[in-house]
């Protein structure tokens, strides 16, 4: 028996195979929204993943790339669920293990999982050893990160590391736009604090997509600027940020999201 997450916008679809799954005594969580399956990918940590490609909200092209990024879930086989005309080539360079062909028939879903299982099973290491990655330490993944600064600025950094881990609170810096999803995903922090003017991605687009991942709907966010302008700030609010700050970053200001947001809760 194993642990199935199946992510499936399609209601008849995603009921026929829970249904033929739970037949053959697999454990099945399901579904249709493509950010909660990230969620619950990480929180349920099911041995297999069975994902519709043009899933809700997030969808399959842009879950597999944090799944196989994040070192919570980058070893958890995926099987992909896409339409004839997507390409196979192309499910399996994205990072899927493999694919099915929608309308998907539970009879073949479930000889992907069998033999996936069995090739997983088989390959698994007695201490998996997750994707490198500058940003992230590997050895404290079961220490609490308190606060993520999402920035490429080493003296900012360097500054906003000082101040956290000054008041007692576990401090962790992403420089890489392009590492940031996975990175939260594997911290878990209480409280971002996000950079605005980042090389390659918009700060507003990013604070927006964090705010797609379930786990993140509530966490505040608070924005980094170099200028105090009303329409940034209002900006800011439209996709989902908490607060706004501007540079230098100044240890009072700093402190006070500390108390507002993190007071109440247990320090690592």
């Amino acid at each position: 028996m194993a642990k199935i997450l199946l992510i499936d916008s399609n209601r008849s679809s995603r009921q026929v195979l829970e249904q033929a799954f739970a037949l053959y005594e697999h454990d099945v969580v399901s579904t249709k929204q493509g950010d909660k399956g990230l969620t619950m990918a990480v929180s349920e940590a099911p041995d297999l993943i069975v994902m519709d490609v043009d899933a809700q909200g997030l969808n399959g092209w842009q879950a597999i790339k944090i799944l196989k990024e994040s070192s919570a879930t980058w070893s958890i086989p995926v099987i992909a669920m896409a339409a004839p005309n997507v390409s196979g080539q192309m499910l399996l360079q994205t990072g899927f293990d493999t694919y099915e062909r929608k309308p998907a028939t539970a009879r073949h879903v479930l000889q992907k999982i069998d033999a996936l299982l069995v090739r997983h099973a088989e390959l698994r290491q007695p201490i998996p050893i997750p994707p490198e990655s500058s940003d992230l330490d590997y050895a404290d993944l079961t220490s609490h990160t308190s606060v993520v600064y999402v920035s490429d600025d080493i003296a900012d950094s360097q500054t906003m590391a000082e101040i956290v881990q000054g008041a007692g609170y576990g401090y962790a810096n992403v420089s890489d736009v392009f590492q940031v999803l996975p990175r939260l995903i594997d911290h878990k922090p209480q409280l971002i604090f996000l950079e605005l003017d980042l090389p390659v991605a918009n700060g507003y687009e990013l604070c927006a997509q964090v705010r797609r991942i379930a786990m993140f709907k509530e966490t505040p966010i608070v924005l980094v600027a170099n200028s105090d302008r009303i329409v940034d700030r209002m900006r800011g609010k439209m996709v989902g940020a908490a607060a706004f700050i501007t540079k230098p970053i100044k240890p009072k200001t700093v402190i006070n999201f500390l108390i507002k947001y993190l007071s109440t809760s247990k320090r690592p």
